[in-house]
C-alpha cells in the first residue's frame, strides 16, 4: 500500500484537506460573526473546530483524494500547481454533491441511514456555509496533494537511474 505512496497520500488527503476545509469555514464565520474577544479562545475554538472537521469531513476528503488522484494520473499532471487547479474544481463539486444529498436523506426523514447522515454532516455543513469555501480549500489540498504524488513518483524513477554506473 506504500509502495506508491498510498498511505501518506491519503492521510494528506485527510489531514489536510480537512483542515483546510474547516480554516475556511471558520474564518468565513469569523469574518461574518463579531470577534471573540480573547486570542485564546479564538486559538482553542480553531482547534476544536478542526477536529470536528477531521471526524465529519473524512469521508468527503478520501472521496476527493481518490478522485482528484485518478483525474491527474488520467489527464496527465505533472505538476502540484495543476493538481492545485483540479482540486478547486472538483471540491466545490464534491461538497455540493455530498452536502445536497446529505440534506435530502435528512428531509426525507431516512432514520435507516444515520451512519450515512453522519458521514455526510461535514459536506452539509460546509454547503451552509457556502459552497465557495471549497475552493481555496481545494486548491490548497490539490497543491499538497500534488506534492506528495510528484515525491512518490520521482522516487522510482531516482532509484532506478542511481543504479547505472556512472560515466
Amino acid at each position: 500500500m506504500t509502495r506508491r505512496g498510498s498511505l501518506i497520500y491519503y492521510l494528506t488527503a485527510w489531514i489536510l484537506g480537512c483542515f483546510f476545509m474547516s480554516l475556511a469555514v471558520w474564518t468565513q464565520d469569523m469574518w461574518g460573526a463579531a470577534r471573540l474577544g480573547s486570542g485564546l479562545r479564538e486559538a482553542f475554538g480553531v482547534l476544536f473546530f478542526n477536529f470536528y472537521g477531521l471526524v465529519f469531513g473524512a469521508l468527503s476528503a478520501l472521496i476527493g483524494g481518490f478522485l482528484l488522484r485518478r483525474i491527474a494520473a488520467l489527464l496527465g499532471c505533472r505538476t502540484p500547481f495543476h493538481w492545485a487547479i483540479f482540486g478547486a474544481v472538483l471540491a466545490p463539486i464534491l461538497i455540493s454533491l455530498l452536502g445536497t444529498w446529505g440534506r435530502r436523506m435528512d428531509a426525507a426523514g431516512q432514520s435507516s441511514f444515520h451512519l450515512l447522515s453522519l458521514l455526510t454532516f461535514g459536506p452539509k455543513t460546509v454547503l451552509e456555509a457556502g459552497w465557495w469555501l471549497a475552493i481555496p480549500a481545494g486548491a490548497a489540498t490539490g497543491y499538497f496533494l500534488g506534492r506528495v504524488q510528484c515525491a512518490f513518483d520521482a522516487a522510482p524513477h531516482a532509484v532506478a537511474g542511481a543504479n547505472q554506473p556512472s560515466v
